[in-house]
């Protein structure tokens, strides 16, 4: 029954770790964002605001920050300490703050499986669309909505059942383009950003925008990959928009890629613009461009890792803590107090002990004696050695003596380490 207890101990104990862990780290990476997704929202609309391809190519940068969680920075700068350190006291001092966010990330992500799981069982039922050629599967929605792809493992398109077939393969190309260029995939890596990032709340806001440029980017795409005229894509994108009006018919499905989105008037006539005045791309030039982007993004991830704590790092010194003030009250970086250790003993020079810290001799209860161990940021790890010696061991000896090591590093240490 002992042993039944101790386990659960050490469960809750492992568990309240990596929730405060990751809360620490998953935290600084929000903090990051909201930075990064100003930087790209202000870019958009000013210095690539006229680039289909470099505009959507912006929000690739929002991937690095989800590695930003361990920079250096934060601890050891004094931009960093004032900027973000607050964020580390808070998840320190106030462990309920991991549990609400964790929680609601939970929940969240509970969220979007059941409404993409919901969505796929719903299409699965629609009549199959047999006059359309194409590799995917279609299925026909039995009214009036913008059709739209979803699925990335086993991508469906949905198109209406009430419309023309020189319209319907025109949209089937479209939703066919967004399936090749990933972008059903790249809505998933977005949904996964906005559940370990939520704090930020800008995610939520700028979905709309992210989806806007993948559609122009769909739109050129689709009208050079399927030699069709501009003119004519411009004019099915525009039925589509007035028939959905008329017919004020657009049931709440969500969480694919529409060929029309409920989106503004504005942006409506922006796209259509664009697709009205649309020039050719050089393919080649295309896919070189998406190489040297992935390129980018990789050497800016070991850029940052470079510069981040590693998974887990040793620690060099060695500290001294008091039962009875429950405090540590001597921290040897210089191996001056706990001179070495081995596999059995921690050797202890009293004298140096009882030099910085004169009241030791004072002490009631047992002296703890900690070393090694491993950190995975400053002020978060543990598996430290312990030693223990009495007050009047310490008292009646000038010279160096030894104590039993216990050994810190357990099982659940060992998976903190690996995490």
């Amino acid at each position: 029954m002992q042993g039944v207890q101790q386990f659960f101990n050490n469960l809750f104990t492992f568990c309240q770790f990596v929730m405060v862990y990751y809360t620490t780290i998953l935290g600084f990476c929000a903090l990051i964002s909201i930075i990064v997704l100003g930087f790209i929202l202000i870019l958009r609309s000013t210095a690539f605001s006229k680039y289909v391809f470099g505009k959507a190519a912006l929000w690739a940068l929002m991937i690095p920050c989800l590695f930003c969680g361990k920079l250096h920075l934060y601890f050891e700068s004094k931009i960093g300490v004032r900027l973000f350190y607050w964020w580390y006291d808070i998840c320190a001092s106030y462990q309920v703050i991991s549990l609400i966010y964790i929680s609601v990330g939970i929940v969240l992500a509970g969220y979007y499986i059941h409404r993409r799981s919901g969505l796929l069982k719903k299409i699965r039922e629609f009549e199959e669309c047999k006059y359309i050629s194409s590799k995917y599967d279609i299925r026909q929605f039995p009214a009036e909505i913008s059709s739209f792809c979803v699925g990335c493992i086993r991508p469906v398109i949905v198109i209406p059942k009430r419309i023309e077939k020189d319209q319907a393969e025109v949209i089937a190309k479209h939703e066919e383009t967004h399936i090749i260029l990933g972008h059903l995939w790249i809505q998933l890596l977005w949904e996964v950003i906005m559940v370990l990032l939520w704090p930020n709340i800008l995610l939520q806001f700028s979905e709309k925008y992210l989806k806007r440029d993948l559609e122009d980017v769909c739109d050129a795409v689709t009208i050079q990959r399927g030699g069709i005229d501009s003119i004519h894509y411009g004019k099915v994108l525009f039925e589509n928009a007035r028939r959905l009006t008329d017919r004020n018919e657009i049931p709440e499905i969500e969480s694919g890629f529409f060929f029309l989105r409920n989106d503004s008037y504005k942006a409506l006539r922006r796209r259509i613009e664009k697709i009205t005045t649309f020039r050719s791309y050089n393919h080649r030039q295309l896919v070189l461009n998406t190489v040297l982007l992935l390129s980018a993004l990789i050497i800016m991830i070991a850029g940052i890792k470079s510069v981040s704590y590693a998974r887990y790092s040793t620690m060099d010194y060695s500290s001294v803590f008091s039962t009875d003030r429950m405090d540590i009250v001597a921290i040897d970086n210089n191996s001056v107090i706990v001179t070495s250790y081995d596999d059995e003993y921690i050797y202890i020079d009293c004298k140096e002990l009882k030099s910085q810290c004169p009241d030791i001799v004072n002490e009631i209860n047992d002296i703890y004696f900690a070393t090694g161990g491993y950190y995975k940021i400053p002020g978060m790890g543990g598996g430290c050695d312990i030693g223990i010696l009495s007050p009047e061991t310490v008292k009646a000896s000038n010279g160096i003596i030894k104590t039993p090591k216990y050994n810190g590093i357990d099982t659940w240490n060992r998976i903190i380490m690996w995490l």
